[in-house]
């Protein structure tokens, strides 16, 4: 039995992880609150502006404000990113003496991040199975350690969100779930094994 709980445990770990080693599709992530540089490279044009905005939830703020030269690269510094999802911006300059518009995504996470759902899973499936261990071969102090992990995951869920929910109330409630199981299982594993044993 505990050989075929290995198993499972191994087998998942690898599924999980294959999603991790493929690419974002977004070049430019920020964090939720963070200003971002947006660019655009243009070697033959004198000025770029940053024309638009688009958010997550398809409104669009039209600007139109130039963006800083640097040799050939034009950079803007934006700051509006408290809406977690994908945005784009649209940029316009000279190119070759003609007037080219570009439209350039970007994604605002709550952590930063992207692609890190499956790491987040992962874990879980880690701390999960630290302490089915520990409850299979009757070691409170797997228990605890696992216990320890899911406090800290719910730490790291609270303070930088989780990729792929949108909602912060959600990733609050998980953190805190998190933090309570952790507890739960962690002291009562400590408080059986110093004083029972």
């Amino acid at each position: 039995m505990r050989n075929k709980l290995l198993f499972v445990f191994m087998f998942s770990m690898f599924l999980l992880s294959i999603g991790l080693v493929s690419a974002g599709k977004y070049e430019l992530t920020v964090k939720q609150n963070d200003c971002i540089d947006l660019y655009q490279s243009c070697p033959s044009c004198t000025y770029v502006n940053l024309t638009a905005i688009k958010y997550p939830d398809v409104s669009v703020v039209l600007m139109n404000l130039g963006m800083t030269k640097d040799g050939t690269e034009y950079n803007y510094s934006f700051c509006g990113t408290n809406s977690i999802g994908e945005h784009f911006y649209t940029v316009v300059g000279d190119k070759d003496g003609v007037a080219q518009t570009e439209v350039i995504p970007f994604e605002v996470t709550p952590s930063g991040f992207i692609n890190t759902l499956g790491l987040y899973f992962i874990f879980l499936i880690v701390l999960g199975g630290i302490i089915v261990l520990g409850f299979s071969i009757n070691e409170a102090w797997f228990v605890v350690l696992g216990g320890l992990g899911f406090i800290m995951l719910g730490i790291y869920s609270i303070n930088y969100g989780i990729v792929g929910f949108k909602d912060m109330f959600m990733t609050w409630g998980v953190g805190l779930f998190e933090i309570g199981v952790g507890t739960i299982l962690s002291v009562g594993s400590a408080w059986q094994k110093l004083y029972y044993d």
